[in-house]
């Protein structure tokens, strides 16, 4: 811990005593009443941080002749110390990044602590944390299964729970000197369903038999491939009749209402004369800050709820295989495509940042909606 004394030439001193041994530096200030109450308010933050062990020597004494010393020695001895747990010192490194978050995502990550890394890692030293513990605790997570035997964790939501871990054990690397032990660990394969887009018929079929207070909600995410967030966070405010656009500007998460992700997902979408008509008349009356779909009785949409109210016992009604509400989305893209809209359009309407992703995940079902099978140029041939 940190105190001070009094220097025979009557110069206040800070006296530190850092994992048993002692350092000493001078403050340059005469000793004075003000001087010594300005002393202890810099000890009361000293020790706050050594408590923590967040107590940069570098930070407080820079011209200091004894810091590549401090340093050094703090280096060696805070990865020994009890407080360099992995569970305080995880907390303390999502205190210090919740800035740099978005709600939602420090919500995703305080759950990733509290319900996989605290209860494995919690009490584990910082420097015991190797490569080979961090494999196993991820084979552990791979083995994890529900009632019906099924695989509770998906690779993305495993690689999603790493993240933070890595994240810890960066920010120790640089701060305490402790060896990153997931320099050699590769993410998982991602292992996302491939699409299942509804072909135009079943798009119809599907517009058909829905609800029909949610008609337009289900007829917007077909024609526009909205995600669930910023379908379900789109208000009245956003959408332009005069131009015929709707603003992407915000979305819902977790059921509050929020910026988008990322400033490529902000976009504006342009509408077909009949589909700016069938918003004009569903969002008349209302205030620009309402939403313009809700449930029947006034609530906002959640995404669970409309999967299970409302997508599923439709598909199932029309005899269609189960598929997430996304792929409304996916076909989206798919039909979009082959009706021959330009892919640089069709990019931009998802709010993608390249046409790269649509030519990669979409190629085979364009084909397959075009009939592209080669029998156009067999035909060509055959008829020489």
């Amino acid at each position: 811990m940190a105190s001070f004394c009094v220097r025979p030439n009557g110069v206040l001193q800070y006296d530190l005593c850092l994992y048993g041994r002692r350092f000493r530096e001078t403050s340059g200030l005469r000793d004075t009443p003000e001087n010594r109450r300005r002393i202890r308010r810099d000890l009361r933050r000293i020790n706050a941080e050594i408590e923590m062990g967040t107590f940069d020597y570098a930070a407080w004494f820079p011209n200091s002749r004894k810091l590549a010393e401090a340093q050094r020695w703090l280096r060696e001895q805070g990865s020994r110390a009890p407080d360099q747990r992995f569970g305080p010192y995880a907390w303390q490194w999502y205190q210090l990044h919740l800035g740099d978050w978005k709600e939602s995502y420090a919500r995703r990550v305080c759950g990733v602590l509290e319900g996989y890394l605290i209860p494995h890692f919690g009490e584990w030293p910082l420097d015991q944390i190797t490569e080979r513990a961090v494999r196993a605790f991820r084979h552990e997570l791979l083995e994890l299964t529900n009632a019906r035997g099924e695989r509770r964790l998906s690779n993305a939501r495993i690689n999603f729970i790493l993240t933070p871990l890595a994240g810890v054990m960066r920010f120790a690397e640089s701060e305490l000197g402790i060896e990153h032990p997931m320099r050699q660990i590769r993410p998982l394969r991602d292992d996302r369903d491939d699409p299942m887009p509804l072909t135009a018929e079943q798009v119809h079929a599907f517009l058909a038999a829905v609800d029909p207070d949610y008609y337009l909600y289900f007829k917007l995410r077909f024609y526009t491939g909205l995600r669930s967030c910023e379908v379900d966070g789109l208000k009245v405010c956003y959408v332009d009749l005069e131009r015929r656009q709707l603003r992407v500007r915000e979305a819902r998460v977790d059921g509050r209402q929020t910026t988008l992700k990322h400033r490529k997902t902000r976009r504006d979408i342009p509408l077909s004369p009949g589909l700016a008509a069938e918003l004009d008349r569903h969002i008349r009356g209302r205030q620009g800050d309402d939403y313009v779909f809700t449930r029947s009785d006034g609530r906002p949409l959640h995404p669970s709820w409309v999967a299970e109210q409302v997508w599923k016992p439709t598909l199932k009604a029309l005899g269609l295989a189960p598929r997430r509400v996304y792929q409304t989305r996916h076909t989206a893209a798919v039909l979009h495509l082959a009706a021959g809209e330009n892919p640089l359009f069709v990019s931009r309407l998802l709010g993608h940042s390249s046409t790269k992703m649509l030519f990669e995940r979409y190629a085979p079902f364009v084909a397959n909606a075009l009939g592209d099978d080669g029998s156009a140029f067999e035909a060509m041939m055959a008829s020489q």
